[in-house]
């Protein structure tokens, strides 16, 4: 029997899929591919931000816009235009070097404080910087500073040069100059001078400039033959000092002195106080001391100012008790000098060293001036006065101001002649004690005298009363003679006159004329000789 088709089995026949069906699957496939994956590529930024304006534009449509006209004065400012050519100046750089290239370089130059530096620049290759850096003797200086020290004079014609004058003031100089010695304070001097440039040089500080290096031309040790009294001559500047305060004789102080940069209200040359008035600085060192005292209880300060503000407190403590117990010179009223702190702790063994207290002659130019040993200076300084000396030599001195630059004072001090008992300046008996120790050297050469000074402090003395005399009559009149009076004959010859009228103003002393004088017989009687009388020459008595 012939094969046949078997028919198909029962139940649900898959149906085949269409080309359509199955471009939809791949196209959802790869749209859900680039789902996942837009994300991570740059793309995905883009397309938020594009949907986000799209979101904002269509809000933006259902804002109610309304629009209103107004009316306003509207001022344009026009921007003025300026025309502005720049100049490029461009700056042509050497060539770089190839390679290292040492150096000698020299360059001269002068300080200010008159010092002509020269500077030798070597370089040289070295190592490595990392290595080079640990050697000090790889970046050093090597300092040379080369000063040439002053000899000092020592004959009567070196001294003369400074000072023309000097032998015609000082006659005794000349035989004195016959035994004279440069002394050891001269050389300890400049031996002083140099150290302190070069400990200076040394720590890059300011170093000592030439003016002040130069301010002594001589230290001289002189006895007189004959009075074996030692002098010690200086030649020198003059600085000035405005140092020292005394509330006994003067309770009040210029402001523009204690504000000085280097004032100090003591002087080496102090006494006992004599009076309770209050030193003119006191008030003030006591607000100091309560000021330093508040910081220092502050809690929080460093320790370096803990110890500035304790030995602040130290010092203003010994200051103010010293304001209350002693006073000293005044620089604006009494006439001293400054001695050098060379001086000091050689009296033991140099006989001409000067001390606080000691007398002294300034002499300058044609003029000399009795001082006293006051204060001491810097160990290796010379040459300083009060501001009192220092004005009278020169009226344009100030604390700021020197006298005298060049090295033309002359200061002749006398060692070993302070009292014994140190008191409130008396000018009077300085200067007699001065003139008598200049006598002591061979005195003061003819046309010239020592100064006198006059006292600050001295108190106007009152007028003389005025005593008036009855008119006695008479019928004639008798012209009166310069420094002659008619005396009434009621009146002793001892008795004093009123002044006669006219420009007189000081009464006349009358004293008795010898019976053998002529004038006697007719009643006239000379005036008394005084030291300042008035100027009444010429003067006539009126009729009476």
């Amino acid at each position: 029997m012939p094969a046949t088709d078997s028919p198909p089995l029962p139940g649900p026949q898959r149906q085949k899929r269409g080309c359509f069906g199955s471009l939809i699957r791949v196209l959802f496939l790869l749209i859900l591919l680039i789902a996942l994956v837009l994300p991570f590529t740059p793309f995905a930024g883009k397309i938020k931000k594009a949907i986000q304006d799209i979101v904002a534009s269509a809000r933006s449509t259902k804002e109610r816009i309304v629009t209103r006209d107004v009316m306003r004065d509207v001022i344009k400012e026009v921007p003025v235009v300026k025309e502005v050519t720049k100049e490029v100046i461009r700056e042509v750089q050497p060539p770089l070097p190839e390679k290292f290239i040492p150096r000698k370089d020299i360059d001269v130059a002068k300080l200010f404080n008159g010092i002509t530096v020269k500077t030798n620049l070597i370089t040289e290759e070295g190592g490595f910087a990392s290595l080079e850096r640990l050697d000090p003797e790889a970046y050093k200086a090597e300092f040379q500073l080369s000063i040439r020290v002053p000899k000092a004079n020592q004959t009567l014609e070196e001294l003369s040069r400074i000072n023309k004058n000097l032998p015609a003031i000082l006659p005794g100089l000349e035989v004195m100059m016959t035994s004279a010695k440069v002394s050891g304070f001269y050389h300890k001097l400049y031996e002083n001078k140099t150290n302190r440039v070069q400990n200076d040089l040394t720590r890059l500080n300011r170093v000592l400039d030439s003016h002040n290096f130069y301010d002594t031309e001589t230290i001289l040790e002189l006895t007189h033959p004959t009075t074996q009294r030692r002098a010690l001559l200086v030649q020198s500047e003059m600085d000035v000092v405005a140092d020292g305060s005394d509330g006994d004789r003067m309770p009040t102080l210029e402001e523009y002195i204690y504000l000085s940069d280097y004032y100090q209200p003591f002087t080496s040359y102090a006494w006992a106080k004599t009076t309770k008035t209050p030193n003119p600085l006191l008030a003030k060192w006591e607000e100091r001391l309560q000021k330093a005292q508040e910081e220092f209880a502050k809690k929080g300060l460093s320790s370096s100012r803990n110890r500035e503000l304790k030995v602040m407190i130290d010092q203003l403590k010994l200051e103010v008790s010293d304001f209350k117990v002693r006073s000293s010179l005044i620089a604006d009223k009494d006439p001293f000098i400054v001695i050098s702190l060379l001086f000091r702790g050689y009296a033991d063994q140099n006989k001409f060293t000067p001390q606080i207290g000691d007398y002294a002659a300034v002499i300058h130019e044609g003029k000399i001036y009795p001082a006293i040993c006051g204060d001491y200076g810097p160990s290796f300084k010379m040459g300083e006065a009060s501001l009192l000396m220092a004005k009278t030599i020169n009226p344009k001195a100030t604390p700021y101001i020197r006298p005298e630059s060049d090295l033309k004072v002359t200061y002749l001090i006398f060692p070993g002649t302070a009292e014994k008992e140190r008191s409130a300046p008396d000018l009077a008996k300085w200067r007699e004690k001065c003139l008598a120790l200049l006598g002591e050297v061979g005195g003061v050469g003819a046309g010239f005298e020592l100064h006198t000074w006059e006292d600050p402090f001295k108190k106007p003395e009152p007028p003389p009363p005025v005593t008036v005399m009855p008119p006695v009559a008479s019928d004639a009149t008798t012209p009166i003679t310069p420094g002659t009076i008619t005396a009434p004959p009621a009146v002793p010859a001892t008795t004093t006159t009123p002044p006669l009228p006219g420009p007189a103003t000081a009464p006349i002393n009358l004293t008795p004329i010898p019976p053998s004088s002529d004038a006697t017989k007719s009643g006239e009687v000379k005036a008394a000789p005084k030291a300042a009388p008035a100027k009444s020459s010429g003067t006539k008595a009126k009729k009476k």
